[in-house]
């Protein structure tokens, strides 16, 4: 039967995956390193402090050591880039408003776990809906937090699937937008990617891969498998490839790829049982309950005040406007009260 109620319940009886034993020699290193970030942590007056103390745990600065290869200066860099990063970017407290309009089709989201009890994101280009820019990132950030927030106990990683179906090169969020998504998640997610699975690969992707793989970490780069869902058993002839169904349980899977959920993306129950879950505010879309009659008369003041310019559909200076309040691109030429 299907169902629009994503699941955010991992299986009962998932196996953990835990990192490595510290040895007596990275001990060391580990309180080095944890006496250092206390020194550059926010100050205690500062109201941030208790959020930035919060989340350098100890399971947070080993992740970051083992980045590292445990060498201290290294891990030292790599926490001070990210502890700025944070504190600027605020990543825990992005607004869900603000990345709504890039869940609308269902191109990202999280649905199931693993057999290891690690959520999964589901990221699908050929739902793409909007424009490259730095809110597509922001919405992948926005979604990451989320499942670090439904990660039950003992578990650090996240898993991600890649489904290109009916992902065209020209619809593709573009390399750009990859570089800079491989960027943040090597550089301020650490260790938290169990394995990328790369689904419905198109032709152009391989040449697409290879054009990216030299921004990819090594160790990034050895956790993206390949999927063929026609064929499963490719695995057995290339260490790239595997079957999905060796890593998660048909009950935690979409049915698109072989599992039994039959799970039909519907944005308003999604977005509203998601929030709830990780406990975000829902905010009234302003600009979505806007009467149309009231949008319409501020329009018709801009096109009264600047017709000449938006005359010619290739200069719209309020084109990205709109699209980053929500409410879709506008083309002039669609306007109702154009004469």
């Amino acid at each position: 039967m299907s169902t629009n109620i994503p699941n955010f319940a991992p299986p009962e009886n998932f196996t953990p995956v835990f990192p490595p034993e510290v040895s007596v020699e990275q001990k060391e290193v580990f309180i080095e390193f944890s006496n250092y970030v206390n020194t550059i942590l926010l100050s205690e007056e500062d109201p941030l402090h208790q959020a930035e103390r919060s989340w350098v745990t100890d399971a947070c600065l080993k992740r970051y050591l083992r980045a590292s290869k445990w060498h201290l200066s290294e891990a030292k860099a790599r926490i001070r880039y990210t502890l700025e990063w944070r504190r600027e970017y605020k990543p825990a407290d992005i607004e869900p408003e603000r990345v709504e309009p890039e869940v609308v089709t269902g191109k990202l989201h999280i649905n199931g776990f693993d057999k290891h009890g690690r959520p999964i994101i589901y990221l699908r280009p050929g739902l793409e809906n909007t424009k490259a820019g730095p809110r597509q990132v922001l919405a992948v950030v926005f979604m990451f937090e989320c499942a670090i927030k439904l990660m039950p106990e003992d578990v650090e990683n996240i898993v991600i699937i890649v489904d290109f179906h009916e992902c065209s090169a020209r619809r593709s969020p573009g390399l750009g937008i990859a570089k800079e998504f491989m960027h943040v998640l090597g550089s301020h997610y650490p260790e938290r990617l169990a394995m990328a699975l790369v689904v419905n690969a198109p032709w152009y992707f391989w040449g697409f891969f290879k054009l990216l793989s030299p921004f990819i970490d090594p160790v990034t780069k050895n956790k993206i498998k390949f999927v063929d869902l026609e064929n499963p058993d490719r695995m057995k002839s290339n260490p790239q490839w595997i079957n999905i169904l060796d890593c998660i349980d048909k009950d935690q899977l979409e049915n698109e790829y072989g599992g039994n959920q039959e799970f039909v993306y519907n944005q308003e129950i999604y977005w509203d049982t998601l929030l709830k879950k990780i406990g975000k505010n829902i905010k009234e879309n302003v600009f979505a309950k806007t009467p149309m009659p009231n949008i319409s008369v501020i329009l018709r003041l801009i096109v009264t005040f600047q017709r000449p310019a938006l005359v010619s559909n290739e200069f719209n200076p309020f084109r990205e406007c709109f699209e980053e309040l929500g409410i879709g691109c506008l083309d002039t030429k669609e306007l109702p009260f154009q004469n």
